[in-house]
């Protein structure tokens, strides 16, 4: 066997089954490798590298097992940095093995060298250089362990032209898997039962409790035990943006999101009212808090976390108490004690009153949801959306325009639907290559990717594998001619001194059918319907142009931005 047989049927033993790339000068032998491998592992080709490293990262979040992508030296590697990166700071594990340059050229000004150690040192949990081919058994069993375990993240191994086309002399003794790491989080671990108790004792004597669910809690799957101790303390359920659909949010307890993108008012409320917060796979950071206002600062109120990471405990709020632990398995003791205390609580009027606040939102945004503007507003597409999401569905978003609408109006059903969204760095053009990984982890749901123009030119070549494969997705792409979300904060803060933010918007819908997707055009409120029934009822990918409000023309759900227009309007 040669090193890229070994690194493939290390994969196998680790229990991969798809890998997504681009081929290059270096990655020859892995390529021979992966093609002998067929159909044990499925290699999808992807049309860049970042794009390659988006679907590793979207398979990733939905399979719950680690997403395995590969890119040639040189530009391959270097593009391939925005996707880890993101797998990395949101807790994903990625692995990306980089097809390298021969190590007898190091040095020499090879063309495509580069130091890849260096270049992902920041952004991985591990970078690292093989090379000794016999090492190849034990660095990929490392790799796998690092990026499933504690804190899940990313991991790049560079493999040089002699280890991967030169002869494996480690043995087939040395070719087995670390089981325990073909899915994550691994090696899950519990509270304490001294912390747990205390836990329990702050839960029980809680007149207003609130469980702010954060992104861990979907990395670990910890919807059941959500709505189990929800449940019995009678206690609201707030997520984050990563937070959303873990609990269904027609749930009686389902609150929404806080924070300031996409906010629910009575979801804020809650918070801000409650006299214990159990934060659970939530890192606290600005955006869910408000730059870290909310809550407000209550010498009586006590703040409880509950995280797997224990650099994250007490990092932004003086903490009650604070539990390291993996969430699922930390609220399912919890759960189980605090059964052992009797009969689950009934609903408090506090918890009818956030609910008829709730009630009354959606009331009051029924004039909007429904509103028959032209260009047509965002929220009007979401809640178009929300008649045909079927159960399961998984729905992708970009950042920028789509952002804050789905947040406040998307409405998930539960039963392993998902809403995903780069939310670590906010990168453009993650939605359309997401939808691809996604389709290969969850092939039983309904896929539906939304994303604006200015992502749209990041990631249109992947139209083409969307095609290629047959993928049954729907396509929502907003087209106001802008990079809108920086539009609308040039109105806000620059008075409205526009500059270098719009663009000419050209026919994206023909683009796709370019592409071979099946595509429309979308202007007004009837034909947003017609096309969505169109695009729902296809077997095949469907491109939705939608021409859309620009953000700077009505002001989004955001709450710092909300405020700044309220200011301007005083000044």
């Amino acid at each position: 066997m040669n090193g890229a047989q070994v690194i493939v049927r290390m994969l196998q033993e680790q229990g991969v089954e798809v890998v997504f790339g681009v081929p290059g000068d270096t990655s020859i032998a892995l390529y021979e490798a992966l093609h002998d491998a067929a159909p044990e592992i499925r290699h999808i080709l992807a049309r860049d590298e970042r794009s390659a490293s988006f679907m590793a990262d979207a398979y990733a979040r939905l399979s719950h097992k680690p997403g395995v992508c590969e890119c040639p030296s040189g530009a391959g590697a270097l593009y391939s940095v925005p996707g880890v990166a993101e797998a990395n700071a949101s807790s994903i594990p990625v692995i990306l093995i980089t097809s390298d340059n021969a190590l007898s050229g190091e040095g020499k000004k090879t063309i495509t060298e580069l130091d890849t150690e260096a270049l992902f040192k920041t952004i991985t949990k591990l970078s690292t250089l093989l090379k000794m081919g016999h090492k190849l058994p034990e660095t990929i069993r490392r790799a796998f362990r690092i990026a499933t375990s504690g804190r899940p993240g990313a991991v790049q191994l560079a493999i040089p032209a002699e280890v991967a086309g030169g002869e494996f002399t480690g043995g087939e003794e040395a070719l087995y898997g670390a089981a325990d790491c073909r899915t994550y989080p691994s090696y899950r671990t519990r509270g304490s039962r001294e912390a747990l108790e205390e836990l329990v004792g702050h839960l029980m004597q809680a007149s207003r409790p609130v469980i702010v669910a954060g992104g861990g809690t979907n990395h670990s799957q910890a919807g059941a035990e959500i709505r189990a101790a929800a449940e019995w303390l009678a206690a609201p359920v707030v997520t984050t943006i990563s937070g959303q659909g873990i609990i269904a949010d027609e749930h009686p307890l389902a609150l929404g999101v806080i924070g300031d993108n996409g906010f629910h008012p009575h979801a804020i409320r809650a918070v801000e009212e409650a006299d214990v917060i159990l934060y659970v796979g939530c890192k606290m950071g600005s955006v869910s808090t408000l730059k870290w206002t909310l809550p407000s600062p209550k010498p009586e109120r006590k703040i409880l976390q509950i995280d797997l990471d224990p650099e994250l405990l007490s990092n932004n709020f003086h903490n009650t108490l604070s539990v390291a632990g993996d969430a699922r398995l930390v609220l399912a003791d919890l759960v189980v004690l605090l059964r052992g205390r009797g009969a689950a609580r009934k609903p408090s009027a506090w918890v009818d009153e956030l609910n008829e606040a709730r009630a009354q939102f959606w009331r009051d945004a029924e004039a909007e949801l429904q509103a028959d503007d032209v260009p047509l507003k965002p929220q009007r597409v979401i809640s178009a959306l929300n008649k045909r999401l079927a159960c399961p569905s998984i729905v992708i978003s970009d950042a920028g325009t789509p952002t804050p609408y789905i947040t406040r109006f998307l409405k998930l059903g539960g039963n392993g639907s998902r809403f995903i969204i780069p939310r670590a760095y906010g990168g453009l053009g993650y939605a359309i290559p997401a939808l691809v990984g996604a389709h290969q982890a969850r092939p039983d749901a309904r896929l539906v990717g939304l994303f604006g123009d200015g992502s749209l030119g990041m990631s249109a070549g992947e139209l083409e594998t969307l095609a290629r494969l047959k993928i049954p997705a729907v396509l929502i792409h907003f087209n106001n001619s802008c990079f809108g979300w920086i539009k609308a904060l040039q109105s806000l803060h620059a008075k409205s001194k526009f500059f270098s933010v719009d663009f000419t918007a050209g026919s994206p819908s023909m683009v796709a059918q370019g592409f071979g997707l099946k595509a429309r055009q979308v202007a007004t409120p009837e034909e947003l319907e017609a096309g969505l029934d169109e695009a729902f009822a296809s077997d095949g990918p469907f491109f939705l142009d939608v021409i859309s409000e620009s953000e700077e023309l009505a002001i989004p759900p955001v709450a710092s931005w909300l405020k700044a227009a309220e200011k301007l309007k005083k000044s």
